[in-house]
């Protein structure tokens, strides 16, 4: 209503402190009439506030809180595994050193065993070269002796005209010799 007023009498002045008094009373009117419950929804609102307001304290604190725990504990468990993978690395190097010794040990061990191989390889051509050089000369030795024997047993059959007999027994005891010292 007093805005009403207000509007259709833009150019009074006295009206405007007819219409301070009328608002006055207005609000006067308003707290006898809602004062008590408006007094009693604003300490409603004021304690929602405070509450409200407490709430978002206690969760802020509450999230710092869990998140001061989260990032402690994910530093811990970073911590944890660093030490494990120091742990591992430690194992991994020692096993690769291990490794490298053994490889190089085995690897001196093979080149000494070629060389002991070589060395009896070689040992064993010479003595066997010797022993054929050796079964050589005394076959062809006893070739020789066999072959002198026949010549002369021929040469005194030639000159002796013995009978085959005879013959066939001197061959038979020379073919045996040569067989006994085939074997030896």
């Amino acid at each position: 209503m007093a805005s009403k007023k207000n509007t259709d009498n833009t150019n009074d002045q006295p009206t405007s402190s007819a219409d301070s008094v009328a608002i006055t009373e207005l609000e006067s009117l308003r707290h006898l009439v809602f004062g008590a419950a408006k007094s009693d929804i604003e300490a409603r609102i004021t304690a929602l506030e405070q509450h409200t307001e407490d709430s978002f304290k206690k969760i802020q604190q509450t999230i710092e809180q869990n998140t001061q725990n989260l990032q402690a504990s994910m530093r811990d468990g970073f911590n944890q595994l660093e030490d494990k993978l120091a742990i591992a690395d430690q194992g991994q190097e020692a096993k690769a050193t291990e490794l490298h010794t053994y490889a190089d040990k085995i690897s001196s061990e093979l080149e000494m065993a070629e060389a002991n191989n070589k060395q009896e390889n070689d040992e064993l051509h010479n003595r066997l070269d010797k022993e054929i050089s050796a079964l050589t000369v005394k076959f062809t030795e006893q070739l020789n002796q066999a072959l002198e024997k026949l010549t002369q047993v021929s040469s005194e059959l030639n000159s002796t005209k013995t009978d085959r007999k005879t013959l066939a027994k001197l061959l038979a005891t020379v073919a045996s010799n040569l067989e006994t010292d085939e074997g030896e």
